[in-house]
């Protein structure tokens, strides 16, 4: 079976590295489904002429609800609790010392498509 050689590479996470590029002459264009291109050493590619792009935006409400996910946790105390159940122990008075979300403010450093929805999902909980 014989070697394929695409022109196009598409990845996630993965690290595409000057060895990867180097491995395939044919490589014209590598796109990253997801934000940013950290993982793909672009300096190199574009020594080579390789095109090198991304999908930014595409994972902003997946990433913007894990975020209020998290900082409700965070005051929720979620990840003890869970612990604590998983002991057999019940700790109510822990829980009842959480300041809740509601009120407070917060700060968003960078306003993409990330943080305009974390903007957007924080007034919704009245942040």
């Amino acid at each position: 079976m014989a070697e394929i050689k695409p022109d196009i590479l598409i990845v996630r996470s993965t690290k595409v590295t000057a060895e990867i590029v180097d491995a395939n002459p044919a490589l014209q264009l590598i796109m990253r489904a997801g934000a940013g291109v950290d993982t793909i050493d672009v300096s190199h590619c574009s020594s080579k002429g390789i095109y090198v792009t991304n999908c930014p935006g595409k994972n902003a409400n997946a990433v913007s609800e894990l975020t209020m996910a998290l900082i409700l946790s965070i005051d929720r105390r979620t990840a003890e609790g869970n612990a604590l159940l998983k002991e057999g122990k019940w700790n109510k008075g822990m829980f009842a010392k959480c300041r809740g979300i509601k009120g407070r403010t917060i700060g968003i450093i960078g306003f993409g498509n990330i943080g305009q929805n974390v903007c957007i999902a924080a007034k919704g909980v009245g942040m």
